[in-house]
């Protein structure tokens, strides 16, 4: 799939209608590329003249050269976006179960005239960029590629700041779920709550793998000439600050997860201690009838009421005695 932008007078980006090799104009600022076949790749190395990377090779770059700048003065810059993908939805009947969060390689190419965007699958920072681009809010020229770059790095960190938002609301609902005595022992499963949060865990180790990722980014491109001018300091710096403290963010919820996780392990290891505990007094409250039971149960002449017509009913009378003086010791003591 090839999708084309054009900027407007005013400076917002337009859609344009690409049937083939011949409508890829110079006038076009942003190419976005989505698991394009072999022959939209073609008319794209034809109209522009730059080669592209394939998807499979977007996995295996090293992370030293994940932002360069090659002999003709191109910058290239692969970088991680996280999004939450119902393609890889938590099988459960529950309505709130969770999507996963996949991490998506996209190759950025930029050159004075235009910016080329190559990637797997759609996501919604590219979505919601085009949206912001269309309505142009802050009057920003995106005549000039570099805008649309920047933009697009705003828009990822600004889903990574919604992600981590999501899992605080979810943190703080599971907090309240393990920590209500009376919710956990009642209608809580334990284990289905440790599969909840390795989930969210999961989750935020990938988008701090984004943040960092973005991190360097930001920084080579920070440095004096990478982007030929000074105007993007301001911009670039902004992002700075918000990744920074979104990486204070991320690692905060990480402790949070690592508390309600040995919190939950914890209560389980209780649930079961108190369920070996009540098999290891269930032996200690039978001993005693189980004594006397097997003494009348010999074949002994002396012992007491042995021959009465009651023996029956004495006997089982002490047995009922031996059973319930020591469950009433054992619940006197707390322990059952």
């Amino acid at each position: 799939m090839l999708e084309a932008f054009y900027a407007t007078e005013r400076g917002s980006l337009e859609d344009a209608t690409i049937n083939g090799g011949f409508d890829l104009h110079p006038e076009l600022v942003w190419i976005d590329l989505i698991a394009p076949s072999q022959e939209e790749q073609q008319w794209v190395v034809d109209a522009y003249q730059q080669n592209l990377p394939t998807l499979k090779s977007l996995e295996d770059i090293s992370s030293s050269a994940r932002f360069y700048r090659d002999d003709d003065g191109i910058l290239h810059v692969s970088t991680y976006f996280l999004t939450k993908n119902r393609n890889y939805q938590v099988e459960s009947h529950d309505e709130d179960s969770q999507m996963l969060a996949t991490v998506q390689t996209v190759a950025f190419i930029l050159d004075k005239e235009r910016l080329l965007t190559l990637r797997g699958e759609k996501l919604v920072a590219f979505r919601a960029f085009r949206a912001r681009a269309r309505r142009n809010d802050y009057d920003i020229d995106y005549k000039d590629p570099i805008w649309i770059l920047l933009g697009l790095f705003e828009a990822k960190l600004d889903e990574l700041a919604d992600i981590l938002e999501d899992i605080h609301k979810d943190l703080e609902k599971y907090s309240t779920e393990v920590l209500n005595n009376h919710n956990r022992e009642k209608n809580l499963d334990l284990d289905d709550m440790i599969t909840r949060l390795a989930q969210q865990e999961d989750m935020l180790g990938k988008a701090q793998l984004c943040l960092i990722d973005l991190r360097r980014i930001l920084t080579f491109l920070s440095r004096p000439r990478a982007l030929g001018s000074h105007i993007y300091d301001g911009e670039i710096r902004e992002m700075n600050e918000d990744v920074r403290s979104l990486v204070e963010h991320n690692a905060f919820l990480f402790q949070k997860v690592r508390f309600l996780l040995d919190t939950t392990s914890g209560f389980i290891n209780t649930e079961q201690n108190d369920t070996i505990r009540r098999f290891s007094i269930l032996p200690s409250m039978l001993a005693p009838p189980m004594l006397i039971a097997s003494m009348y149960g010999m074949n002994i002449d002396e012992l007491p009421f042995s021959h009465s017509s009651m023996s029956l009913i004495i006997v089982s009378l002490f047995l009922i005695v031996a059973f319930i003086g020591p469950y009433i010791y054992f619940r006197w003591k707390k322990w059952v």
